[in-house]
């Protein structure tokens, strides 16, 4: 979705015969435009946690899973609503928009694999006291003893 939502027209026009496309993720920047950053943060985040750089004691299969499918969501809004309407002509949907929903599910996919792969399953995102529990970082262990003296 990084290289090809940009490149791909979000919207396309034809008249008489004559079609013209445009307009990329942040022409649409409350669904587009916010689920482009969100899908792309995710795969940042996910190379920095893959190289170590990211610390363990949050919970990033969850993280991931909200990012990647608030995008989707998002983009599916954003295919049902349509292209936008500029001097009272209507603009159709672009290829670039049904990839960049696509691409945005294949993320949430991607995401869901990973949160299953962490232990997490389906009925733990239903349970708040689990989801509370997963962002609190407290592992139950006790606190080392003081050093002798």
């Amino acid at each position: 979705m990084l290289i090809l939502g940009f490149a791909l027209p979000w919207s396309t026009i034809s008249i008489g015969g004559f079609s013209e496309s445009g307009d990329g993720p942040f022409n649409y920047f409350i669904t587009g435009g916010i689920a482009w950053l969100l899908v792309v943060a995710v795969g940042v985040l996910a190379g920095l946690k893959a190289m170590g750089k990211l610390p363990e004691t949050q919970p990033w299969g969850i993280i991931f899973l909200g990012m990647a499918g608030l995008a989707t969501l998002l983009m599916l809004i954003q295919v049902i609503l349509g292209g936008r309407s500029e001097l009272g002509i209507d603009l159709d949907r672009g290829i670039g928009m049904f990839g960049a929903l696509v691409w945005s599910a294949i993320a949430a996919a991607g995401a869901f694999m990973n949160f299953q792969a962490g232990g997490g399953e389906l009925s733990d995102l239903t349970d708040m006291n689990k989801l509370k529990d997963a962002f609190d970082g407290d592992d139950s262990t006790p606190p080392p003893p003081p050093p002798a003296q």
